[in-house]
């Protein structure tokens, strides 16, 4: 039977508004001690008049920005100029991308669209092409493809780099397709834009691999059994994601690289598994990785981001479960066990980065599905307690989060001494809003609000700075 047309629909339409600068209203409070700027990044346009409908991840990227001085916000949005949003408003033609075939795509598109970072003080839109867009802070304006001022081998990387804790390096890979496809690792120095290889692992057939993780002394690369033919991915023409296989008799195969000097440490394996999203990995005082990550059985869900299949009328949820999981990687032997750390779902994970990435950690926050109330798309937000094994939950009927940032407050006395942010779909109400929590309790602290809706986007980041200068 079917069902009214889904609240959370509008995330999946278009904006056409872009706003320069305007204060936003809030209820409740903003805290006082909450200085600095929030970006956002994620697809804003799904069709056009040719009528289009997309993969999630083929949608064109927008660019948003929350400026927070003395308890008020100033709001910015803008699409970013690449030349897969020229051709699709000039022409009303999408090429072919992550999950939609619809034409000839090169690298040259750039449609960044996944998440921002910072390199040697330029801020970058990054998508999963080695290439990144850099755009002004201030004006979010693009200026162009960056220039990372050196060749370095690889059509594919990962939107999710970490910053080494202790060195400051940006650490990434990248994945080579061929006769015998490698992971490269690489990172920059904080002040370089130079990439400087850390190693490589051979394998014959690449994963799809969306992130990974890092400890003090290592890079794991998790690759699911969830590969490809790389001659069938040049010549088959259909989109990136429709060449990939589920492969479970492969089982899942953890790759522990050295920092040092790019040594393959050890493999591990697992079974059969796929996740889009790393939490966290440190080394436990014996030597054994704990390496906490969003798992689900299978790789349905890639399929099931289709837009058409979001946001059609059928009530059944739209993939498996996703769950956070620690798997621990021993020291003695090559087997690694997986134990469920939370029973709630969790995706778009993040912690307190400046304290926990690569160490020990207890809180984790991220989207989830309440377990009364199960949609298509996740409809509650949730801490974890990965020392305890305790949830906390944020839930209000028909609001649609997504991903919650951890911001710290000065002089903090716990890891989890801050708030959370997170933008909110209001699908009743028809628009977004921030909500900010209280990161201990997990209660609301105030709201802002957005005057449009903003379509559902990935990932973000926030930063001391205030970038108001073109206000």
């Amino acid at each position: 039977m079917m069902s009214q047309q889904p609240m959370f629909q509008l995330g999946f339409t278009n904006l056409e508004q872009e706003v320069h600068g305007c204060r936003l209203p809030v209820t409740g409070s903003v805290p006082g001690w909450l200085s600095g700027t929030l970006f956002r990044n994620g697809p804003a346009k799904f069709s056009t008049q040719q009528g289009w409908h997309t993969h999630w991840f083929d949608g064109l990227a927008m660019l948003h920005k929350f400026t927070f001085r003395d308890s008020e916000v100033m709001y910015w949005n803008k699409y970013l100029r690449t030349n897969a949003y020229r051709r699709a408003q000039e022409t009303g033609v999408l090429g072919s991308g992550f999950g939609t075939a619809a034409g000839q795509k090169t690298v040259k598109d750039h449609n960044a669209n996944v998440n921002v970072s910072q390199i040697d003080g330029h801020f970058v839109a990054m998508t999963e092409t080695p290439d990144v867009v850099e755009f002004d802070p201030y004006t979010l304006d693009t200026m162009g493809v960056f220039d990372f001022h050196c060749e370095f081998p690889g059509q594919f990387t990962t939107a999710h780099p970490h910053i080494d804790w202790k060195t400051g390096r940006h650490i990434n890979f990248t994945i080579e397709f061929g006769a015998v496809s490698q992971y490269h690792l690489y990172s920059i120095a904080p002040h370089s834009t130079r990439k400087e290889r850390i190693g490589s692992v051979p394998t014959l057939e690449p994963s799809y691999i969306h992130s990974f993780a890092v400890t003090e002394r290592y890079v794991i690369i998790a690759e699911f059994p969830f590969v490809v033919n790389p001659l069938e991915l040049m010549t088959s023409g259909k989109s990136f994601i429709d060449n990939f296989q589920w492969k479970p008799e492969r089982g899942t195969r953890f790759y522990v690289v050295s920092k040092s000097d790019g040594a393959l440490v050890k493999t591990y394996e697992a079974e059969p598994f796929f996740s889009f999203h790393h939490v966290n990995a440190y080394e436990a005082g014996n030597g054994d990785i704990m390496l906490d990550i969003c798992a689900s059985a299978t790789a349905s869900v890639v399929g099931d981001l289709q837009v058409d299949n979001l946001t059609n009328k059928d009530d059944a949820p739209a993939s498996p479960r996703t769950e956070l999981r620690r798997y621990r990687l021993p020291v003695s032997g090559a087997a690694a066990s997986g134990v469920l750390l939370t029973g709630e779902s969790m995706d778009l994970p993040t912690i307190n980065q400046s304290r926990g990435t690569g160490r020990t950690y207890r809180y984790a926050y991220g989207i989830s599905m309440n377990k009364q109330r199960m949609e298509k798309y996740s409809n509650q937000l949730v801490k974890a307690d990965v020392v305890q094994g305790e949830s906390k939950i944020w839930f209000e009927p028909d609001c649609y989060p997504g991903e919650p940032i951890f911001i710290e407050k000065p002089n903090a006395l716990s890891e989890d001494d801050g708030v959370v942010v997170s933008v909110i779909l209001d699908g009743k109400r028809g628009h977004s809003f921030l909500l900010l929590l209280d990161a201990r309790t997990f209660t609301e602290i105030g709201r802002v609000h957005v005057p449009h809706h903003i379509p559902f986007g990935f990932h973000g980041m926030f930063t001391e700075e205030l970038f108001l200068r073109h206000a």
